[in-house]
């Protein structure tokens, strides 16, 4: 072997171990560029991450803070509607009382017309036989005066001085 191609393999290695040096150098190159790539892709996406968090527990508390309000609504609902019935209850006993109370004022009107019914024909009848009496009384009366007038025209024939 001679030293020209000794010299020749020793450029030749020298040349490969600097090309394979520039070959690493690169692939580290590119692997750390990628490594900051996807540092710089994360450190988005864990602050998209938080921002997301975050968003949910804003949301959490509102929709705690919504049931809370719903589930208060709900209660006043509730205790309205409990004292709308029984409002309504009272409101219908007191209906019941009215009524009953309304029957019995119908019931007694009744039967006062009919008693004062009973009473008008009373009075009525008691009318007929006062005027029937009235009229016999005025008959008596008349019988009377002429009775009267009669007997005064006796007396007079008979006492001429009167």
């Amino acid at each position: 072997m001679s030293t020209f191609a000794v010299i020749a393999i020793v450029v030749a290695v020298l040349i490969v171990v600097g090309v394979g040096l520039l070959v690493v150098r690169r692939a580290a190159e590119n692997r750390r560029r990628e490594r900051e790539r996807l540092r710089s892709e994360a450190a988005g996406h864990r602050q998209e991450a938080e921002a997301h968090a975050l968003r949910a527990s804003e949301e959490q508390e509102a929709a705690t803070h919504d049931r809370e309000r719903a589930a208060a609504l709900a209660a006043a609902a509730d205790e309205r509607s409990r004292t709308g019935e029984e409002r309504a209850e009272q409101e219908r006993k007191r209906a019941a009382e009215l009524r009953a109370l309304a029957d019995e004022h119908e019931t007694a009107a009744a039967q006062q017309d009919a008693e004062h019914g009973a009473a008008a024909e009373e009075h009525k009848t008691a009318a007929e036989e006062r005027e029937r009496r009235a009229a016999e009384a005025e008959g008596r009366a008349e019988r009377e005066g002429r009775a009267a007038a009669f007997h005064d025209e006796q007396a007079a024939e008979r006492d001429p001085d009167r």
